[in-house]
């Protein structure tokens, strides 16, 4: 993630809109092979709230054209495909690794905790580097909504430990 005050707000946007993309689809696959209620749940919300944060960035993008750095976005969209697979989401081997152990639900609540602390460090070094008040303003409120993320995460890991001790 180094390197973010290279980019204009337009390409933090974009960066951050394909992020919140692979989070709607990681999301998803988890919901669909948790086994326990309380994971089904809880990955079906979070698939859910990556889409309005994606809506959130779609409002957003116009008043950043202006400033963006990249004239062919078809230079820059691989870039920040391979950003969001690999620095934020483990890969699809890890993720079906998980899914596939016996304790899948506990993992997956781990890479869920990992990649939303991703996201929440990213968009906190995208507030601080911002170049206008409104990009300061929308990452940190993308960041603040990530550790929401992350901490309802750890608040339902905890659920789960005490309903299998239980």
């Amino acid at each position: 993630m180094t390197g973010l005050e290279d980019y204009s707000g337009f390409e933090v946007i974009r960066a951050a809109m394909e992020v919140e993309k692979r989070g709607h689809k990681f999301y998803a696959a988890m919901a669909e092979k948790a086994k326990s209620d309380i994971a089904k749940e809880l990955f079906t919300w979070l698939s859910q709230d990556e889409v309005e944060h994606l809506r959130t960035l779609e409002k957003l993008e116009p008043k950043y054209v202006e400033g963006a750095f990249w004239d062919d976005e078809e230079q820059f969209l691989p870039y920040l495909r391979r950003f969001s697979d690999s620095e934020i989401f483990p890969s699809a081997e890890r993720l079906d690794e998980v899914l596939k152990s016996a304790n899948s639900d506990l993992q997956a609540l781990d890479l869920a905790i990992e990649a939303e602390e991703k996201f929440a460090e990213y968009f906190h070094l995208a507030a601080k580097n911002a170049r206008t008040q409104d990009g300061k303003e929308a990452f940190t409120w993308l960041a603040a909504e990530e550790d929401r993320h992350a901490a309802v995460l750890k608040e339902r890991k905890g659920k789960l430990l005490a309903s299998q001790k239980g």
